[in-house]
């Protein structure tokens, strides 16, 4: 098996030590041949796949993060059109997860150590336990994880900023700027007009919401260790679950923000909440649209400010090496959440 190894340096938790110990564990499978490549700048891991088929190389392994991960499908499978590659013709991906969320790799099953995962990794390739999924896609490009309008993406554009001045991206400072962003928005909320439907005719249609987000997974997204969950039902085999809420303003503003990022989910906050949120599952079709240009991210990636975005779920578009059981989350007490929540490494 030929494999073509991305690893982004500038994720969360990469180190010489990290591969000393994971590429004897991916070399111990017999007949894999390895070709290692770091990427350079942003944008890289899409170059260096750009145009890969099955014929060139059998498996993608990104080492990093979900923006690495992106960068890597968009490569391999270039922009959305009716000429899309099948996935039988394009290299099977996997992912050792080292970046900061790795959404991707724990939606399909893995564990969250690095090392474990590569374990695992070695396990289904020798078994050859692989799967086709389902991505989201926005305009011409795909998304893997989620994509949204708004806050979430306001949130995504001041970590990064604060990435590039030399701070961590840590589950305290993703806390730090969700409550400078909401704060910001009590007095100047996002709009977004949504038109949605599905594959059994069901529509959505919502007029100026201050939050929405498109997620191809559940969890939708991780805060440190507590998961995201927002549409329940949604996995890589089912179109796009959507979630928005339609006021952040007083308490119950505040408690949707909250039950967004995994507290309140208790009967009677829901019930208290419940006309502030919204959930449509299984959505093939998006249209969004603001008024005047908004931020927009897709996979934890800040994508620019745009007025209109049009969004997608494609079928089996790419296999992955995945487990048949996910790996088991162990329970954690509120002072293990607290813990990581406020480790600064």
């Amino acid at each position: 098996m030929r494999v073509l190894l991305i690893a982004n340096p500038n994720s969360t938790s990469q180190s010489a030590g990290l591969f000393r110990r994971i590429i004897p564990l991916l070399r111990s499978v017999e007949g894999l041949r390895l070709t290692g490549r770091f990427t350079h700048h942003p944008g890289h891991a899409e170059e260096i796949c750009t145009g890969l088929t099955r014929d060139d190389v059998d498996l993608v392994v990104v080492v990093g993060g979900d923006g690495t991960v992106n960068e890597a499908l968009n490569g391999m499978l270039g922009p959305v059109g009716e000429d899309t590659p099948e996935a039988a013709d394009l290299p099977a991906l996997a992912v050792i997860p080292t970046g900061s969320a790795n959404v991707f790799t724990r939606a399909l099953g893995f564990p969250p150590d690095p090392v474990a995962a590569t374990a695992m990794l070695a396990s289904l390739i020798r078994a050859d336990l692989r799967r086709t999924i389902c991505l989201g896609t926005w305009n011409e490009r795909w998304f893997a994880v989620n994509a949204g309008f708004g806050m979430d993406a306001d949130v995504v554009a001041r970590v990064d900023e604060a990435r590039t001045l030399g701070f961590a991206a840590t589950p305290l400072r993703y806390l730090a700027v969700c409550l400078l962003v909401w704060t910001r928005a009590q007095l100047r909320p996002p709009r977004i007009d949504v038109t949605a439907t599905a594959p059994d005719s069901r529509t959505l249609s919502l007029q100026r919401v201050p939050l929405f987000v498109a997620s191809n997974t559940n969890p939708w997204t991780f805060l440190g260790p507590l998961p995201v969950v927002t549409n329940p039902r949604n996995s890589f085999d089912r179109g796009l679950g959507l979630f928005g809420l339609t006021s952040l303003q007083g308490l119950r503003g505040a408690a949707s923000m909250l039950h967004l990022i995994g507290f309140g989910h208790r009967t009677v906050i829901e019930d208290w909440i419940r006309g502030r949120t919204v959930q449509f599952d299984d959505a093939s079709e998006v249209l969004l649209e603001c008024p005047e240009p908004q931020p927009f991210q897709a996979d934890g990636e800040y994508e620019g400010e745009f007025a209109r975005a049009h969004l997608g779920s494609r079928r089996d578009v790419v296999e992955v090496y995945a487990p048949r059981q996910a790996y088991p989350v162990a329970s954690r007490t509120w002072r293990q959440v607290v813990r990581d929540v406020f480790r600064i490494h």
